[in-house]
């Protein structure tokens, strides 16, 4: 199931044109700080390795996204009769604004470099845990948070039944075994990315993390290894109705935890969250 968030963000409809400047121009060249041409044109091994049952790829929490300035408008009505009218006028222009707002300050938020291509090792992410010793690992609290219904327990708090909705491609399941717990960002996405220079602890926190909403996701066995550790550039949901909240998801648990993207994944996410708020 599908758990929106409200974002803060820094309104500025012009970052638009201020992004589009700086990933349309040819190859991006990286700087200390800034962008450059992703590191590869084409995906990279990593798109074919296919995540273990019951995981994906994920993160844990840092910083926590900022808050949003409140935007407002209210056209005064020029005849009587007319206010309820533009009370819905207003309403439906704050809410695109407030939109766009939210994929400006995302994209915004975005540190464009060269990915790292070697070294990972999903080893390195130790998961799924039982941070809060309550004998439920994070993948069995994601079962029971995300389930619709009530869901059956079998022993050392195993979840086997209960009722989800896998955002990925609109399939219901009520068998837990049919379910992946999916990293928003892969676990190799996260190495490749900027986990690479993590200590341990910080590498199995983010493996873990249940604090943020976006990180671990409940989705269907195939759509889990349909996505593999590929990026939004090389990987969308079938289900078109949820792409939007996809990338920006995806777009969440990156600047959470101060990941990068390279220049093609910035691309599309880009791309796609211009389609996003027109």
């Amino acid at each position: 199931m599908w758990k929106p968030k409200t974002i803060t963000i820094v309104t500025s409809l012009a970052l638009f044109g201020f992004i589009g400047l700086v990933t349309d121009s040819p190859e991006p060249q990286p700087t200390t700080s800034q962008t450059a041409s992703q590191a590869q044109s084409t995906p990279t091994a990593s798109a074919s390795q296919e995540p273990e049952p019951g995981s994906n790829e994920t993160e844990s929490v840092d910083p926590e996204p900022k808050a949003t300035p409140e935007v407002s408008s209210s056209p005064a009505p020029s005849e009587p009769g007319q206010e309820t009218a533009n009370e819905e006028l207003v309403a439906e222009e704050s809410g695109s604004s407030e939109q766009v707002d939210r994929f400006t300050f995302l994209l915004a938020s975005m540190e464009i470099k060269p990915e790292v291509t070697s070294g990972y090792d999903r080893g390195l992410f130790k998961h799924w845990i039982d941070a809060d010793r309550d004998s439920c690992n994070a993948r069995e609290e994601v079962l029971i948070i995300e389930s619709l219904e009530p869901v059956t327990l079998g022993a050392g708090c195993k979840v086997l039944t209960g009722s989800w909705f896998s955002v990925y491609d609109g399939v219901s399941i009520t068998e837990s075994s049919k379910l992946d717990i999916d990293h928003m960002i892969p676990l190799k996405e996260a190495w490749d990315s900027g986990a690479n220079t993590w200590s341990a602890v910080r590498r199995q926190a983010f493996a873990n993390d249940l604090d943020l909403p976006q990180a671990l996701i409940a989705v269907s066995a195939g759509s889990n290894r349909s996505k593999s550790a590929r990026d939004p550039a090389e990987w969308l949901p079938t289900n078109i109705s949820y792409r939007c909240q996809y990338v920006e998801d995806w777009m969440v648990v990156k600047t959470k935890w101060d990941l990068s993207v390279d220049a093609r994944e910035f691309e599309a996410l880009r791309g796609i969250s211009v389609g996003c708020v027109n």
